[in-house]
C-alpha cells in the first residue's frame, strides 16, 4: 500500500477531526482511522493541484509550501504558533531570521512535492481540562491548533521517491 493510497470509504466529519485552523481548507482526510485524536490526509490546493514546493528554515520546525500551480503560498507548519507548545505555551524559540531553503528530492533533485500529513491530538476533553478550565483566552474551537505531534511525509511528483515522516515532530 503507498503512502498515498486512499484507505477506506467511511470518513469521519471534518468537524470532529484535529484539523488545525489554518490547515482546515488544503488538508482532505483519507482512511478510516481519522477520529477526534488522529487524522491522516493529503494537502490540496483551493485550485485542485497536489504539487507544491516547500520552503523550511529552522531544521524544519517552519516549513512553508507553494502550490505548482497557481503560485498560492501557505505555512504547513511554524512551531512557535501550531501545537501544544506553539498555540497554547506560546513558546517560539524560533530564528525568524534565518531564511527558508527550497526543499530538493534528494533522489533527483526535483523541487516538486505531493504532500502527505498526520496529527496527532489528546482530543476535546484533554484541551478543556487543562486550557478551558484555566484560561478564558481560548475558546471550545481551539482544541484543533493544539496537537501533540505532525508527520509529514513527501512524494517527488518527477521520480516518485518517497521520504516517509520527512518531518516527525512533538509539539508538547
Amino acid at each position: 500500500m503507498g503512502l498515498f493510497s486512499w484507505i477506506g470509504k467511511k470518513k469521519a466529519p471534518k468537524e470532529t477531526l484535529p484539523i488545525p485552523t489554518h490547515l482546515q481548507s488544503i488538508l482532505i482526510p483519507v482512511g478510516s482511522n481519522n477520529n477526534e485524536c488522529e487524522v491522516t490526509g493529503t494537502i490540496k490546493c483551493h485550485c485542485e493541484s497536489d504539487a507544491f514546493e516547500i520552503c523550511e528554515s529552522n531544521e524544519r520546525q517552519l516549513l512553508k509550501i507553494v502550490c505548482k500551480e497557481c503560485k498560492k503560498e501557505f505555512v504547513l507548519f511554524d512551531s512557535g504558533k501550531h501545537g501544544w507548545n506553539g498555540f497554547v505555551c506560546k513558546d517560539d524559540f524560533l530564528d525568524r531570521e534565518i531564511p527558508l531553503e527550497k526543499v530538493c528530492c534528494s533522489k533527483c533533485g526535483e523541487s516538486s512535492f505531493k504532500i502527505a500529513l498526520h496529527i496527532s491530538s489528546q482530543g476535546k476533553e484533554d484541551f478543556a481540562e487543562e486550557c478551558l478550565a484555566n484560561d478564558d483566552s481560548f475558546s471550545q474551537e481551539d482544541w484543533v491548533n493544539a496537537f501533540e505531534w505532525i508527520t509529514v511525509s513527501l512524494s517527488c511528483i518527477k521520480c516518485g521517491h518517497c521520504e516517509k515522516n520527512w518531518l516527525d515532530f512533538e509539539t508538547m
